[in-house]
C-alpha cells in the first residue's frame, strides 16, 4: 500500500524521531554502565586519590658515609681597644699666607693635647689632556642591475667598465696626490714640506673638455661655487630633483573612519597612472666634525709652525640620452666655503700690570696628536633593462630609487690654556679630496616625452665647509720666552718664575700652561668618492605606453665635509719660522649635449616620427597646408609609433 506524499513525509519524520530517542536512551545506559565499571575498579584501591609505589631498594653508600654539617658558633662581641696613652693631635687646615703677627703656635708636650697647624698654598688643578685620534672607514657596494623582459639591451659588463674608466679619469683630474692616512708621515717635517711644494705646483692633467679652477692663499677664502665667488653657499635640499623633494603639507587632524590598511591614497605605490623608475638614486657621503681640543692665546714653538689647507673637488659626468624621452640633464655644483673668524680669549681681557699670582703647568712627554681620518666610498651600479607592454590600469616599475648614505659625526672637546709651549714643531693639515662620477647614458623608447622643465635632472654636489674660530698672528719669539722653553721639568720652579716675570703675561691672575716635549700635530684628512653607473635601457609599448612617465635621471649625489675648528685668537712664536698655504682646486668633465645639440636631436626625433607615420615634414608641417595636430597629438593619434618602438 502506497502513501501519498504528505503521509509519507509524516511517517518518515516519526521514524527519524523514534530513532533519535532510542539513540539518546542507549547513550544514557552506556554512560551508566561505564561509571559503574570504573567505580568497581576504584573500590579495590585503599585511597583512589593517592598512588603509592612500594620498592625495597638498598643503596650502597660507598667507602664514605655522609658528613654531618654543623654551623660555627657565632663569635662573641669584640671589646673596644684601650684608649691610647699618648697625646691627642688636632689638625687645623688654614689656606692662605702665614700670619705675620699674633701669638706663637703652641708647642706639643708629652701627655698634653696640642694643635698642629698646616698652611696650604692655593693650587690650580686642571685635567691633563692627551692625544685624540679617530679612523673612520665607510664603504657601500651596490649592484642593482635589473632585467625585465627580453630585448636588444646593452652589455652591463661593458657599461660598468666604462664607469671604472671614468673613475680613473676623475682620479687624474685631482690637483695633488691622495693624502696619507699614516700619522708617522705627518710627524716628519720633510713630508709636510713636500706637500707644500706639491700644492705650489699642482697637477694639470691634459684631459680634453675638462674645466679647472684653482685658487691659492687668500684668493681661496670665502664662498666659491664652480669657480665663482658668491655671497652664500647653495643648499643641498633646495637643489634636489623633484623626485627627492618632500612635500610640505598641512597635517589633517580629522580622524579617518576607515582602517589604516585601507588608506592607500597617499602611498606612491598605489598612485594612479603609469610610472617606470629607472633612476632616482640617492648617494650621500657626509662628514661633520667639531674640533676644540687644545688652543691658547699664546703659542711658543721651538721648531716650525706649518699650516696647510687643501681642497680638491672633481666631478665627471656622462649624460647622453637617446630615444623619445629626450635629454634629462645634469646639474653639477662644487662648493667651497673657507673662512676664519676672530675669537678673542675673553678670560684675559682687561689686562693690568700685575704679574700672575699662580702658574700651573701640565707636562706632556712626547707628541700631542689630534687627528681625524675619514674615508668614505660608494660604488654603485643601477643598470636597468626593461622591455614590456603597458596595458594595465595602473603600472609601477620601481627598478632604481636606491638610497645609499654614509654619515660620520665627530665631536672633540678638550681644554684651553693661556700658553702652549711646544719643543718640536706645530703642524696643522686639513685636506679634503672629493670625487663624483656619474654615468647616465640612457636609451628610452616609449613613454611620455622628456620633461622640459628639468624635473628629471640629475644633481651632483661636492661641498666643503671649513670654519676656523680664532685667527693666528705670527711674531718673533722674545729672548725671555726662548730661555723659558729650554727649562726642563726638573726646573719647574725656575720655569714658573720665568713665566710670572714675563711682561707678556702681565695682568693675568693665574696662568695655565701646557708644555709639550715633542710636536703638536693637528690633522683633518677626509677622502670621499662616489661612483654611480645608471645607464638604463627602457623600451615600452602597448596601449598605455605613451602615457607612462619614465624617470631615467633624477639621481642625487653628494660629498659633504663640514669641519669647525674652535679656538681663540693666538699669537704664534716659532723659532724656525712659520709657513701657511691654502689651495682650492675644482675640476669637472661633463660630457652631455648642449642646448643647441638637444634642440637638433629633438628636431631629428620629430622628423623621424613624421617619416614613420607618413606625415608632412617641417617644410609642410604645422600650418594651413600641413597637419593641424601638434607633435604630442601626433604621438597619441596612431598606433604606428608603438609599432616603430616595439
Amino acid at each position: 500500500m502506497s502513501f501519498d506524499s504528505v503521509t509519507e513525509k509524516i511517517a518518515h519524520f516519526i521514524g527519524t524521531f523514534d530513532l533519535t530517542i532510542e539513540k539518546a536512551r542507549l547513550r544514557d545506559q552506556y554512560e551508566e554502565f561505564t561509571a559503574m565499571r570504573r567505580k568497581a575498579e576504584l573500590d579495590e584501591l585503599e585511597d583512589p586519590t593517592k598512588i603509592r609505589i612500594k620498592a625495597d631498594l638498598e643503596l650502597d653508600p660507598g667507602k664514605y658515609g655522609p658528613l654531618t654539617y654543623l654551623f660555627d658558633t657565632p663569635p662573641a662581641t669584640p671589646e673596644l681597644p684601650p684608649a691610647p696613652d699618648g697625646p691627642i693631635l688636632e689638625t687645623v687646615v688654614a689656606i692662605g699666607p702665614p700670619p705675620a703677627s699674633g701669638p706663637p703656635l703652641p708647642e706639643a708636650e708629652t701627655g698634653v693635647a696640642a694643635n698642629n697647624v698646616i698652611i696650604l698654598e692655593p693650587q690650580l688643578v686642571t685635567e691633563l689632556i692627551g692625544s685624540a685620534v679617530t679612523y673612520t672607514f665607510q664603504s657601500i657596494f651596490l649592484r642593482d642591475n635589473d632585467v625585465v623582459g627580453e630585448g636588444d639591451f646593452r652589455d652591463p659588463e661593458q657599461l660598468m667598465a666604462q664607469a671604472e674608466a671614468a673613475a680613473q679619469v676623475a682620479a687624474s683630474l685631482h690637483a695633488v696626490s691622495a693624502p696619507s692616512f699614516s700619522i708617522s708621515d705627518y710627524l716628519s717635517v720633510e713630508y709636510v714640506e713636500a706637500m707644500a711644494e706639491e700644492m705650489l705646483a699642482p697637477i694639470h692633467a691634459e684631459v680634453e673638455g675638462a674645466t679647472v679652477y684653482q685658487f691659492h692663499g687668500e684668493d681661496a677664502m670665502g664662498v666659491i661655487v664652480n669657480g665663482e665667488y658668491v655671497d652664500e653657499a647653495p643648499v643641498w635640499e633646495d637643489l634636489l630633483p623633484e623626485h627627492h623633494q618632500t612635500e610640505d603639507e598641512e597635517e589633517d587632524t580629522t580622524p579617518d573612519p576607515m582602517p589604516v590598511e585601507w588608506d592607500q591614497d597617499d602611498d606612491h605605490e598605489y598612485g594612479d597612472g603609469h610610472t617606470v623608475i629607472a633612476g632616482g638614486n640617492l648617494a650621500i657621503n657626509e662628514v661633520a666634525a667639531t674640533v676644540a681640543w687644545v688652543d691658547a692665546p699664546y703659542i711658543a714653538v721651538g721648531g716650525k709652525a706649518i699650516e696647510l689647507t687643501m681642497v680638491s673637488q672633481v666631478a665627471v659626468v656622462s649624460d647622453f640620452d637617446e630615444g623619445t624621452h629626450g635629454q634629462s640633464g645634469t646639474n653639477v655644483v662644487q662648493s667651497s666655503s673657507i673662512k676664519a673668524e676672530g675669537n678673542a680669549a675673553h678670560w684675559i681681557e682687561g689686562g693690568g700690570d700685575d704679574a700672575p699670582g699662580l702658574v700651573h703647568v701640565d707636562w706632556i712627554h712626547g707628541d700631542l696628536i689630534v687627528a681625524n681620518f675619514v674615508k668614505q666610498s660608494i660604488d654603485a651600479t643601477d643598470i636597468d633593462q626593461i622591455e614590456t607592454e603597458i596595458s594595465a590600469s595602473t603600472t609601477l616599475y620601481a627598478l632604481g630609487d636606491n638610497e645609499l648614505v654614509d654619515v660620520t659625526n665627530i665631536l672633540q672637546l678638550g681644554s684651553y690654556y693661556d700658553l702652549v709651549m711646544i719643543d718640536g714643531d706645530m703642524i696643522s693639515v686639513d685636506a679634503f679630496v672629493q670625487t663624483l662620477v656619474l654615468m647616465d647614458d640612457d636609451i628610452v623608447t616609449g613613454g611620455l616625452p622628456g620633461p622640459l622643465d628639468g624635473s628629471d635632472e640629475n644633481l651632483l654636489m661636492n661641498e666643503v665647509s671649513l670654519t676656523k674660530e680664532g685667527e693666528d698672528t705670527h711674531e718673533m719669539m722674545q729672548n725671555s720666552m726662548s730661555e723659558a722653553m729650554a727649562l726642563q721639568e726638573s726646573d719647574m720652579e725656575a720655569l714658573e718664575d720665568a713665566l710670572m716675570n714675563d711682561p707678556m703675561f702681565a695682568g693675568m691672575e693665574q696662568m695655565r700652561v701646557l708644555k709639550v716635549d715633542g710636536s703638536l700635530v693637528q690633522l683633518n684628512i677626509v677622502e670621499q668618492k662616489t661612483v654611480l653607473a645608471d645607464q638604463d635601457d627602457v623600451h615600452l609599448h602597448g596601449p598605455n605606453a605613451d602615457q607612462t612617465e619614465v624617470i631615467a635621471g633624477s639621481n642625487a649625489m653628494l660629498n659633504a665635509a663640514n669641519v669647525t675648528k674652535a679656538g681663540v685668537d693666538s699669537v704664534v712664536m716659532a723659532q724656525d719660522g712659520s709657513y701657511s698655504d691654502l689651495l682650492l682646486h675644482q675640476a669637472s668633465l661633463i660630457d652631455m649635449p648642449t642646448n643647441e645639440e638637444i634642440s637638433e636631436m629633438t628636431n631629428e626625433a620629430i622628423a623621424a616620427l613624421m617619416d614613420e607615420l607618413g606625415m608632412p615634414d617641417h617644410a609642410n608641417g604645422i600650418g594651413p597646408s600641413g597637419n593641424d595636430l601638434t607633435p604630442s597629438e601626433m604621438t597619441n593619434a596612431s598606433d604606428g609609433l608603438q609599432t616603430m618602438l616595439a
